[in-house]
């Protein structure tokens, strides 16, 4: 299904099945794209949202428009919600009209914004985004989702606990980015399984040393 979507896509799609799944969704939702992508991609979220660490005020934002659900949070794979299905076509559609061969992060943004209604769109409203001027933005200045940069925040001492387990997590991420760029989907997956593990425990370290930032550091 993804064998068109340039690497930086497919991450995407699966990191937006891990906040999807760390949000207890029993499906992923065009917001959880818009996650995905926003952490996938932060060269992006930093030029349309003003901070490669968009997603986390974004994760706040679908946090707090979150129906309360009745049920655990679901440890199989989760399929895609009928409005993520019509954001992946709204995103082919904007690939074609500029006669890209590739499906790409730019193009996903912009399949979010083109369903208006969906929460996605409006929280990138919220911040700023319409449909119109960002394609427009991108016509003039196409962007590069092969383009790499090292975001680095101010250094904070950390308890020698968190240390070593944000250590471990960069490795899961890093083999499941290797996984995905040889398209060994089955081993990505575990590895996101695997991160999704270690971040919970992240998260409970976070809360214990009363630490913030925990989901994207």
């Amino acid at each position: 299904m993804f064998e068109r979507y340039s690497e930086p896509a497919r991450r995407v799609i699966f990191y937006s099945r891990y906040m999807a799944d760390l949000a207890g969704s029993p499906k992923i939702k065009a917001e959880h794209l818009l996650l995905g992508l926003l952490r996938a991609d932060m060269v992006l979220a930093r030029r349309f949202l003003g901070s490669p660490w968009a997603a986390e005020e974004i994760w706040q934002e679908v946090e707090r428009n979150k129906p309360v659900l009745a049920t655990a949070p679901n440890t199989a794979d989760l399929p895609l919600s009928t409005t993520a299905k019509r954001v992946l076509l709204l995103a082919a559609k904007e690939a074609d009209k500029l006669s890209s061969q590739k499906i790409r992060t730019e193009h996903l943004l912009l399949g979010l914004l083109r369903d208006e209604e969906c929460l996605a769109a409006v929280l990138l409203q919220g911040h700023g985004l319409g449909l119109v001027s960002t394609r427009d933005e991108l016509s003039r200045s196409p962007h590069d989702d092969s383009a790499t940069e090292n975001f680095v925040r101010e250094p904070m001492p950390l308890p020698q606990d968190v240390v070593e387990l944000r250590t471990r997590i960069r490795s899961i991420v890093s083999s499941m980015e290797e996984a995905i760029i040889n398209r060994d989907f089955a081993k990505a997956r575990s590895c996101s399984n695997e991160e999704r593990v270690e971040v919970d425990k992240l998260r409970l370290l976070y809360q214990e040393h009363g630490l913030s930032g925990w989901m994207f550091e």
